[in-house]
Parts: C-alpha cells; sequence; structure tokens
C-alpha cells in the first residue's frame, strides 16, 4: 500500500510541475523585451492620434525599421531619416504599430520614408526611458517586421 500513495505522490508532483510550467510558458512565449513595450503604449498612442487603431507591439531597434524602409521600392530618393531615429539605429525600443489615416502635421514627431497616402503609422519609443523617438507613417506597414497583436489592447 505504501507503493502505490508513493507512485501516486510522485506522478502528482510531475503532474503539478508540469501544469506549472505550462502557466508560465504563455507568459513567457512573449518575451520579456516585448513585456516591456506594453507600458509605452499610452505614449505611443499619443504620438499617433486618439482615432488611430493598435496593430501590434514589437521590441526592435530602429536600424531595423530603417533597412526595412531602405530595401523597399522607391521612386526616386529616400528622405533623410530625423536625426532621433538615425542616431537610435542601435537602441533598444518598442515599436508599436497603429492603423487609420495619418497626416504629418497630426502625429508627434511624423516621419514617412515615401509619399501618403498615411493608412500606417509606428511608433518608435525607447525602451529604457519610454522617451518617443519618431512617429514613421507608411501607405503599408514594412515587410519583414512582424508585430505581436495583442486582443486585449485594440480599442
Amino acid at each position: 500500500m505504501r507503493f502505490w500513495r508513493r507512485v501516486v505522490l510522485v506522478l502528482a508532483l510531475v503532474l503539478g510541475g508540469a501544469a506549472m510550467s505550462g502557466c508560465t510558458a504563455a507568459r513567457n512565449g512573449l518575451g520579456t523585451d516585448v513585456s516591456q513595450c506594453f507600458r509605452v503604449l499610452p505614449a505611443a498612442r499619443a504620438a499617433a492620434g486618439a482615432s488611430s487603431k493598435f496593430e501590434g507591439v514589437r521590441s526592435l531597434q530602429p536600424g531595423a525599421l530603417l533597412r526595412a524602409v531602405n530595401s523597399a521600392p522607391h521612386h526616386g530618393r529616400l528622405p533623410v531619416p530625423p536625426a532621433g531615429l538615425a542616431a537610435s539605429a542601435h537602441t533598444s525600443s518598442c515599436l508599436v504599430a497603429f492603423r487609420g489615416t495619418f497626416r504629418l502635421g497630426d502625429v508627434t514627431r511624423g516621419w514617412a520614408p515615401a509619399p501618403g497616402p498615411y493608412l500606417n503609422a509606428i511608433v518608435v519609443v525607447r525602451q529604457s526611458n519610454g522617451n518617443l523617438v519618431a512617429t514613421v507613417l507608411f501607405r503599408r506597414l514594412p515587410r519583414g517586421i512582424g508585430f505581436f497583436h495583442g486582443t486585449a489592447f485594440a480599442h
């Protein structure tokens, strides 16, 4: 009888440990860098405008965004990126994507690498201090930069 109690106890411990690791796996799958980016959502929303719709968030250095912009097909010369965006190219940052109708004059620290109409915006915020770097406007989001879509923040 003791043997079976020990077997049941060991199985309960193993299954309990597996259940606990399953609970944390979903949370950790987001990654600590991206998790930190959710705290900058209010500042990003303010930069993009209240009528914008949240599309997703990503922890990424702005240099990757600039490379995606430079690799897209262009008609003519690319405008020079703002100094703050170029200087932050290798800084840990949060990129927050929004959908809507945007104009350069209506967003904070706006920059558009191509002519409009602008239906997407990526707000770049430094992870370390939450300071706004730039709001980059696009017709379509650049390829190769995926965003985590958090449905809890969609409205």
